[in-house]
């Protein structure tokens, strides 16, 4: 049976997957290209390089995605929830309470389950975020199914994205400090001097560290809070007959996408 690219890699694996592994792992390949620098100019050498370059990615995507997972539950739990469960609490003001209303009706005709007041919401908190975490893994079931939802596919791949590179941004800080170390003994062995590629990976500790440390945490949240938002609403319109219908046949590409994207 032939096997479609698409159904290997969608447009979700290569923005919240492969490109951040990419650049996760960019030192390495910065000190192997540093070290073997012929391979680009040698054809056959070049395209052995590129595949097992492709499948080491494809393969730390995997580990990465795991680590965005594990990372991103801790995060949330600090800051209060996950921002799914937070916009559609009746006690938060992202939303306004007439949107809310409308969700929880939309919630209860289409998937059975009441999602509590905002009295409700006070006296048993823990029982009401458990509500809308429920209805939320139903709302992205049927969003996966639903045409016309490009934007939450956009905005749930760049959540993913920056998720992954948070939570492995001190790997790369190793990854270019053992650069650093590895690159020095190049052609001086047992001697160290600091190489052409030791400044290289030098460079990219300068733009990664304040980049990781104080610009990703909030391009984070920024990004949680449009791919809920716009899952919430985007939910209500259909459901409200202002977008297309659920589609009766579900692309596989679509099928793929995460349902773990947050």
């Amino acid at each position: 049976m032939r096997i479609r690219w698409h159904q290997f890699i969608d447009g979700y694996d290569c923005k919240a997957r492969l490109v951040p592994t990419a650049i996760l792992l960019f030192p390495v390949f910065c000190a192997i290209y540093y070290f073997f620098p012929g391979v680009l100019s040698n054809p056959l050498q070049l395209a052995g390089g590129s595949i097992l370059a492709f499948a080491f990615v494809y393969l730390a995507s995997m580990f990465f995605r795991d680590r965005g997972v594990r990372y991103a539950k801790q995060f949330w739990e600090e800051r209060g929830g996950l921002p799914s469960t937070r916009l559609a609490r009746m006690r938060d003001s992202y939303l306004s309470a007439h949107q809310k209303n409308r969700i929880q009706l939309a919630v209860l005709q289409g998937f059975g389950i009441r999602l509590m007041s905002l009295e409700e919401e006070y006296e048993y908190p823990a029982l009401a975020d458990r509500k809308i975490m429920d209805a939320f893994r139903e709302v992205k079931e049927f969003l996966r199914r639903c045409d016309g939802c490009g934007l939450v596919d956009k905005h749930g791949a760049e959540y993913g994205f920056v998720r992954n590179l948070c939570a492995s941004r001190m790997i790369f800080v190793i990854e270019a400090v053992s650069g650093i170390v590895v690159c020095g003994f190049k052609g001086n062995w047992p001697r160290w001097n600091f190489t052409a590629g030791c400044w290289a990976n030098v460079v990219l500790l300068i733009l990664w560290l304040p980049f990781a440390w104080l610009v990703l945490p909030r391009m984070l949240m920024l990004n949680a809070d449009a791919y809920a938002g716009r899952a919430w609403v985007t939910f209500l319109s259909l459901t409200e007959g202002s977008s297309k219908k659920p589609s009766t046949a579900v692309n596989s590409g679509t099928d793929r996408r995460r349902a773990s994207s947050e």
